[in-house]
């Protein structure tokens, strides 16, 4: 948290984040949401491991005429996009563990060898690449003209 000190007062950049509800938020993301959104854009989970989303979606679901479900899909798409660009805009440790977690859905023991740590526990890195990922999230769906923004923090 960043704090600016001015006289005898302390004025905080940011507001104190929840950090637990903030982990549980980033979480229900990656389990439940993005898969509803990836359903919705016509991608699919294994797109995400790859730096570059390709704009077209991997599938159609057929007829879908309808003005409201083509802009959902749009946003969708964008907020997919966006959950990839994120991902990708992390750390080198953070993407391995997100991809292996929540993409790949890879158990931790599994994940847990490829990122070199020598002094962090893994628990702490798992901790970071998830805060790592709700602090970018807001960016970059502001980049791809995601509608609404969602804010994964929580805050006290």
């Amino acid at each position: 948290m960043i704090k600016l000190e001015l006289g005898a007062d302390t004025v905080s950049l940011f507001p104190e984040l929840d950090e637990k509800e903030t982990l549980k938020e980033v979480a229900k993301f990656f389990t439940k949401d993005l898969e509803r959104l990836l359903l919705m854009s016509g991608h699919e989970l294994v797109d995400l491991k790859s730096p570059t989303l390709s704009s077209a979606p991997g599938h159609s679901n057929g007829n879908n005429n309808s003005e409201k479900a083509i802009i959902r899909g749009l946003n969708a798409e964008a907020m997919v996009r966006a959950t990839n660009d994120t991902i990708h805009h992390c750390s080198h440790n953070s993407q391995i563990i997100l991809i292996g977690l929540f993409i790949r859905k890879w158990p931790w023991n599994e994940v847990k060898p490829l990122v070199y740590s020598e002094n962090n526990k893994f628990s702490y890195l798992r901790r970071k690449a998830m805060f790592e990922f709700a602090d970018g999230f807001d960016y970059w769906q502001r980049v791809n003209n995601c509608q609404p923004i969602i804010d994964l923090h929580k805050y006290k």
